[in-house]
């Protein structure tokens, strides 16, 4: 596609995408799929004639390459990366679903996994878990500290994050490599503001856990977390 020609087009199908997904016909998933290899070639065209070529975008992502590459349009590259695409399609699709991560059905086994996850660390860590109406970790975030004193979460992030998951519930849990479980006032603090930040998305903060090589604190079990809530305004 050269420059001038259909101006604006590629971003107008990518806004729809974004916006509307189910709504794509074949050719058009096929059309975006091409912009980032034929970044100056009009990719509508060619993802017509792939799809008249062959029958219908299953067999486009079926073709070798140099079946590929008998569509006018098509070169070395495209068919390399359509060959590819299509390898991955066919693996994916014989992996077996993974298990939905879900450690938080109970106490006991929110603690199983919280020792598991920070043993051995050396610095402190922090996790963001997002979890569904079944507890079911829908999306965790991580951030590693530099020291055994401080770790920095970008709240900005966070509140991305929130937005675009569609989750119940969140869980806010980081380590003290020192050995003292005992919430500071920063920890309070960080309580606080992740509280409010999951409020304002709709999300209820259900706990924050401190860990140590060999103890937990609980802000839910505690009632701290409750206190927190009580305490805050809007």
């Amino acid at each position: 596609m050269q420059e001038g020609v259909h101006s604006g087009h590629r971003e107008r199908l990518v806004k729809k995408f974004t916006e509307f997904p189910d709504s794509f016909s074949d050719h058009e998933l096929l059309e975006m799929f091409l912009f980032p290899l034929l970044p100056r070639k009009d990719t509508n065209e060619i993802a017509h004639r792939l799809i008249k070529s062959f029958g219908s975008i299953k067999n486009v992502f079926n073709a070798t390459a140099e079946q590929l590459k008998t569509v006018n349009g098509v070169g070395e590259k495209t068919a390399a990366y359509i060959v590819l695409y299509g390898k991955m399609l066919k693996k994916t699709a014989n992996v077996p679903q993974k298990q939905v991560l879900n450690p938080f059905t109970s106490f006991e086994n929110t603690k199983r996994e919280m020792f598991a996850l920070f043993d051995g660390q050396k610095t402190e860590k922090f996790y963001f878990f997002l979890l569904n109406y079944n507890y079911e970790v829908v999306f965790q975030v991580e951030y590693q500290g530099n020291d055994d004193y401080s770790v920095f979460a970008d709240t900005a992030e966070i509140s991305k994050v929130i937005s675009v998951h569609k989750a119940k519930f969140a869980i806010m849990a980081h380590n003290h490599p020192s050995g003292c479980v005992n919430p500071s006032a920063a920890d309070d603090e960080a309580t606080r503001m992740f509280y409010i930040i999951c409020r304002l998305h709709g999300i209820n903060l259900v706990d924050h856990i401190i860990v140590s090589k060999d103890n937990l604190f609980s802000y839910f079990s505690d009632g701290r977390i409750n206190y927190i809530k009580e305490n805050t305004k809007f």
